[in-house]
């Protein structure tokens, strides 16, 4: 090069190095401060803090107004819990085994520090807080997997939408609702798109550190709800597919991962074997979905026809998913899914952890087909396990923001305010007639607080309080659960179906028992007809007390 070219190009950088010290410094575009935000570690403090302050908000309404506990369902999950920390027996097994089948132990475990307080117990709140952090928990692992699907997506989108599905989950009534219940859903939630978001990470930066971390979080899942089950098969298929390196680097990721995530489901199979000797207790068993189904056939028979119609199923399903987040976000979420599908088709394997969140909605469309679910979304005919729906929530969340790229001709900030509004619209809609119409409370409340063994379970518990019966007491505390947690009673104090005397009962009724509860054709009802000494010891020792309906209490004669 020239000297003269040389001195050139000394003087152009000497001007340049002068007009960039001279020129006041340029003001930052709404764009630029709001994609610094959305990748910041404050714009993940504020969906914690947000996530916090909207559970305690509406935990707090709903426990004022006493509809955390609607469920038949959460008062029995919250009485699994207690009796493992309640229990008449000092035997470490004896306790553990109250855990029983088939509902997955994770929300027994989480709720086990908050049961042992007499108040928590009795009010639910020990079950409520688990699903309460479950809550704030998923509303976090959401904004970042949806940070890290639509990070590729050129424009100030990419950041803006993140938020977007963190509001469509966070302002939800129907999981505002369920966060605040001594229920599993919430938890579920939680556990699947924590799982979906790391393995996330490790399909964007692989080591086996991350897979295992991946591995782990998909295990908790598979705790919580049998949903998680097919996303944790298809999930080793996608790290499969995406691990780095040739064949036998893949098979190494797939095999460590998938030896890791089997932990759940093997540990289930050899807990239900080792207590009730069937490894399939949970699906085939009486207190399994399949079992309850059996002995209320003549109850759930119109469910029939939707038993092998498969459009039929897809219908009812999509209808679930409608009743608890709103038909106009579930077609923008099926736009969602296509466009982002389309975008993504060169590089789907990338991304397939987003996607896994779709895979329970077909594992229940499955289970309707198969007729190993019973559930009924309209109000005006009856409603029954609606709350299935919610779980869908979370493909919801991730991808009806993605219609807004459809919008990407207007200004960004009309893009999102569209969908902002669109979600507003809905939300407004399922809470137009009050917070207590919600589907998923109604749900609760008609075939749980309404019915009429409800009524008569809660004016004997009254009574109970007035005039509290003698320990020890036998009762069966399926049925019956209710009236111990409302009742003043406590589990210590019971032979029930959970202790070891209880199973030797066809000697006869134990001399220590001073009190007997049973409610027509329960199981100890049915028992005592059934098994000559027991009704020769109760009809000569027993006498019969006050009673409410077709609940009934006996004391040891001369009492």
């Amino acid at each position: 090069m020239s000297s003269t070219k040389k001195e050139g190009l000394k003087d152009l950088r000497a001007v340049e190095e002068i007009d960039s010290t001279a020129l006041p410094p340029q003001p930052e575009s709404s764009h630029a401060r709001l994609a610094a935000f959305a990748g910041s570690r404050r714009s993940v403090r504020l969906v914690f803090a947000v996530a916090t302050a909207l559970s305690i908000a509406w935990f707090a309404y709903y426990f004022s107004d006493g509809m955390t506990n609607a469920y038949g369902d959460g008062v029995a999950h919250v009485n699994i819990a207690r009796k493992v920390v309640d229990h008449p027996d000092d035997s470490l097994r004896q306790r553990y085994i109250q855990i029983g089948s088939p509902w997955l132990p994770l929300q027994t475990v989480l709720m086990l520090p908050f049961v042992a307080n007499d108040w928590m117990w009795r009010t639910g709140v020990a079950g409520s807080i688990p699903s309460m952090l479950a809550f704030i928990v998923g509303a976090v692992a959401l904004y970042l997997l949806a940070r890290t699907l639509y990070g590729p997506e050129a424009g100030p989108l990419a950041h803006a939408l993140p938020f977007v599905s963190a509001g469509i989950f966070l302002l939800n009534p129907s999981a505002l609702y369920m966060q605040a219940t001594p229920m599993s859903e919430l938890i579920f939630m939680g556990a699947l798109v924590t799982a979906a978001y790391f393995l996330q990470r490790w399909v964007d930066d692989q080591s086996y550190g991350r897979l295992a971390v991946a591995g782990v979080s998909m295990t908790v899942a598979t705790l919580a709800r049998y949903e998680a089950w097919p996303v944790a098969a298809a999930s080793g298929l996608i790290v499969l597919l995406a691990a780095n390196g040739g064949i036998p680097s893949k098979l190494k990721a797939a095999i460590v991962y998938s030896a890791i995530v089997s932990a759940g489901p093997v540990y289930w199979l050899w807990h239900n074997w080792e207590i009730y000797g069937d490894a399939f207790e949970f699906l085939r068993g009486p207190y399994s979905a399949r079992g309850i189904f059996f002995q209320n056939r003549i109850k759930f028979g119109w469910t029939k026809i939707f038993v092998g119609n498969a459009s039929a199923d897809l219908l009812l399903m999509l209808t679930m998913v409608a009743v608890c987040v709103g038909p106009l976000l579930v077609l923008a979420t099926m736009m969602g899914v296509g466009r982002t599908f389309w975008k993504r088709r060169r590089s789907l394997v990338r991304h397939a952890p987003a996607f896994l969140l779709l895979v329970p909605f077909f594992f229940h469309v499955m289970s309707i087909y198969t007729g190993e679910a019973q559930m009924f979304p309209l109000s005006a005919f009856g409603l029954l396990n609606v709350r299935y729906g919610l779980p869908h929530l979370l493909p919801v969340a991730l991808f009806a923001p993605a219609a807004a790229l459809f919008l990407r001709r207007f200004d960004w900030r009309r893009a999102v305010g569209a969908v902002g509004l669109l979600v507003l619209l809905q939300y407004g809609h399922l809470l137009s007639e009050g917070p207590s119409q919600l589907a998923v409370y109604q749900d609760g409340f008609r075939n749980g607080l309404n019915t009429k063994d409800a009524r008569e379970r809660a004016k004997f518990s009254k009574m109970l309080l007035g005039d509290p019966p003698r320990p020890i007491i036998l009762m069966h505390s399926g049925a019956l659960g209710p009236v111990v947690m409302q009742g003043g009673l406590r589990f210590s104090d019971l032979i029930h179906e959970g202790t070891i005397a209880w199973h030797g009962l066809g000697e006869g009724i134990p001399p220590g028992v001073q009190t007997i509860i049973l409610q027509q054709g329960d199981p100890l009802d049915e028992r005592i007809r059934r098994e000559p000494m027991l009704s020769r010891d109760f009809a000569e020792e027993f006498v019969e007390g006050p009673s409410v309906g077709r609940i009934k209490l006996f004391r040891r004669a001369g009492q």
